[in-house]
């Protein structure tokens, strides 16, 4: 019987490093009958350097020097690489697309006039003078809220049927009024539930447990009867959305 020969792996580890570039590269696999000229074809594709002007350096684990590897005809298996062996990459080209690219000195900064600035619809200084100006009157975030206790909306939750067609004030989403009243669940007061024509909503009528009204899951939704108008709102179609 003849021995089944062994497995022989080509291909080798190494790890990658630029004169230019401060990206690093590991394990990146090559084959040893992969040619010095393919090489820096790759080399190309991972940091932009032209192989015309490329020098490639050969050296071990601890980062002593072995050899250049110049001669693209050669394969890689000539030059004894092993895995964990390093190739340093020199670019000698005056006009690398890696010069300063990594030197945020050299970005150019986007500036505007304090003018030009003070024409935004919106802008920081803006919102700030608003902000002391509230300050000033008294105004604190959180001030002139109503007080919300037991019967906090119990008059509009009282004026909404169920069953009645509504729509959301904020977003027009539309749906059917499935449930009035209170949800302790989620704070005091009352509360609408609400059968979404679309599945925009946050549940399926249960909350924490406790099945207020049913419906498709994502097709349910609770907000405050100040939230909403009811009246005669279709269905509306694809083409209308």
């Amino acid at each position: 019987m003849f021995a089944e020969p062994l497995a022989y792996d080509s291909t080798v580890k190494l790890t990658l490093t630029h004169n230019i570039s401060t990206c690093k590269m590991i394990d990146i696999r090559f084959d040893l009958m992969q040619t010095i000229g393919s090489i820096k074809e790759s080399i190309e594709k991972r940091y932009g350097s032209d192989p015309k002007f490329m020098q490639l350096q050969l050296k071990d684990k601890q980062g002593n020097f072995i050899s250049y590897m110049n001669d693209d005809v050669k394969f890689l298996g000539t030059y004894g690489a092993k895995d964990g062996y390093e190739v340093h990459i020199i670019d000698n080209n005056p006009n690398s697309v890696l010069n300063g690219l990594e030197d945020v000195n050299k970005v150019q900064k986007y500036t505007i006039s304090d003018e030009d600035y003070d024409k935004l619809p919106v802008n920081m200084r803006k919102f700030k003078q608003q902000f002391l100006q509230q300050q000033a009157a008294g105004g604190n975030l959180g001030q002139n809220k109503p007080e919300i206790d037991d019967n906090y909306q119990e008059a509009e939750a009282l004026q909404i049927a169920i069953g009645s067609r509504c729509q959301l004030n904020q977003g027009e989403r539309r749906g059917t009024v499935r449930y009035v009243g209170q949800v302790p669940q989620m704070g005091l007061g009352y509360f609408v539930g609400i059968e979404l024509d679309e599945p925009t909503g946050t549940n399926n009528g249960n909350i924490q447990g406790f099945q207020y009204f049913q419906c498709p899951q994502k097709f349910g939704i609770f907000v405050r009867p100040n939230e909403l108008t009811v009246g005669d709102y279709p269905v509306l179609d694809f083409d209308e959305i």
